[in-house]
């Protein structure tokens, strides 16, 4: 009953893999900015308390500085893997 299965391993260049890694950090960026946004628009909504607000501004501040990052950096990534080599 027992059957071997044959395993194909796939090579990727290295300029797939760096393109691939970028697409990612790109996509884990706009998700982490999509949820930055709201956390600084309901920032208004705490203002009756002061404390609060001043966690949901320093939150919102972080994921939208940690988005931007990662979606600079994928956006890098990406380029030097689609730059065209003349």
């Amino acid at each position: 009953m027992s059957q071997s299965i044959d395993k194909i391993a796939e090579k990727h260049t290295k300029n797939e893999m760096k393109k691939r890694d970028g697409e990612t950090y790109i996509a884990v960026g706009l998700f982490l900015v999509a949820l930055g946004i709201p956390v600084i628009i309901a920032t208004y909504w705490a203002m009756e308390r002061p404390n609060a607000a001043i966690v949901n501004v320093i939150c919102g501040l972080a994921l939208l500085g940690v988005g931007t990052g990662a979606i600079a950096y994928g956006w890098r990534l990406f380029r030097q893997a689609t730059k065209k080599t003349s």
